[in-house]
């Protein structure tokens, strides 16, 4: 965390010793807060929706690791009152990362008056916008509490009634944040260029929650197994951990080849400005970041011997991190400049600052309810778990 402030610090005094604009040294740096907040926050997200589609679904094999995601969903509260906090200083104009928030824009006396974003000011508007941002912070954090809440009654009442409970919380979730991941993507990341549109824009990100919260799972409960403190994960709980991953990057792919292959097939200038711009400014990064969120997936984990090694699920887990915190890096960064964002020292210092951050509260967590990971039998099905074995392992 110390060392993510020196790297921010230090690239705040290299820009204004290059007498760049102040407020362009705090865009620069709060966009690179931005994103790391952002990436670590869909981490969470993530953990908590696979965690209630295992719950709706009465997965018996998942619930020896329903701590784990739980852990990993702890952050939510934190990361979604700390990209509100941008937004708001952004509405407060200390920052200007949402350049639709800018007033000139809506007065036809000035010449930068847009007319693409005045007719968009029924949904693009300040107090709709931070209104509907609250919904997301709050509806989030309430679920991942609630569910957290539940768990832990479940745990020690063993009861079926609290078990049904859990079971519907989760479904109210799930459709809550169907719905609610949509307008999320719309307004945090898709708003930041008003002027292009997708349809497909929502469930892409969604299929990216997906699978960094599951990456996140595998790397954790592999670290944790391995260290000794969660000996009832085995290479059976490994083996389907490894074929969610697999499918969830499938998905991703297949959802980010329908939007590409639209575009390309319709060549409307509002929808392929989007690729145009990405391929100037950063060599067609759109087009390479399939070789880690799809490529190595698809060949490293096609085999099912691979799918229960713990170095090769591991290592492609790893790399399905970084390949998304490019694909995030790559839908924000562009749009905030016209020519582009370059990737240095304040977004590593970022990455450093918003990780350690993220790390620590997940320590925190795993510290205070060590027992938890090994001793989940509230869950009626969590003896099936303890015993479960693949049939070809």
């Amino acid at each position: 965390m110390i060392i993510g402030f020196i790297f921010i610090l230090f690239d705040k005094i290299f820009l204004e010793k290059n007498i760049i604009k102040n407020t362009e040294i705090n865009n620069s740096i709060c966009t690179g807060l931005y994103i790391s907040i952002f990436y670590f926050t869909s981490i969470s997200l993530g953990s908590l929706f696979f965690l209630s589609i295992q719950n709706v679904s009465k997965s018996g094999w998942s619930v020896i690791i329903h701590p784990i995601m739980e852990k990993i969903a702890s952050f939510i509260p934190y990361g979604c009152f700390m990209i509100f906090i941008i937004l708001l200083l952004n509405a407060m104009n200390f920052i200007h990362i949402f350049h639709w928030m800018d007033y000139y824009l809506y007065d036809d006396t000035y010449g930068k008056y847009d007319k693409i974003i005045v007719n968009k000011k029924f949904f693009l508007n300040i107090p709709f916008f931070l209104m509907r941002s609250i919904i997301y912070t709050l509806g989030c954090s309430f679920f991942y509490l609630k569910i957290k809440k539940i768990s832990s009654i479940l745990n020690k009442t063993h009861s079926l009634n609290d078990y049904k409970k859990l079971y519907f919380i989760s479904v109210i979730f799930i459709i809550f944040f169907s719905i609610i991941s949509i307008f999320m993507a719309w307004d945090w990341i898709m708003s930041l260029n008003p002027h292009w549109i997708s349809t497909l824009f929502g469930w892409y990100v969604l299929s990216s929650y997906i699978v960094t919260g599951i990456s996140t799972i595998t790397i954790i409960s592999i670290y944790l197994n391995k260290k000794g403190f969660f000996p009832l994960f085995r290479n059976s709980h490994l083996h389907d951990l490894s074929k969610y991953l697999f499918s969830s990057s499938l998905l991703w792919t297949y959802i980010w080849f329908s939007q590409f292959l639209l575009y390309w097939y319709g060549n409307i200038p509002e929808e392929i400005i989007y690729f145009l711009k990405r391929e100037e400014m950063y060599n067609s990064i759109h087009l390479w970041m399939l070789i880690p969120n799809f490529i190595i997936p698809f060949f490293g984990l096609i085999n099912s011997k691979n799918k229960y090694d713990p170095k090769i699920v591991f290592t492609i887990s790893l790399i399905l991190l970084i390949g998304h915190y490019i694909d995030i890096y790559n839908l924000i960064a562009p749009d905030i400049y016209n020519n582009g964002l370059k990737f240095g020292i304040s977004e590593i210092g970022s990455f450093l600052l918003i990780g350690s951050f993220f790390s620590y509260i997940l320590f925190i967590n795993f510290n205070k309810n060590k027992k938890e990971l090994n001793h989940y039998t509230g869950n009626p099905f969590f003896k099936e778990s303890k015993k479960y074995k693949y049939p070809h392992i």
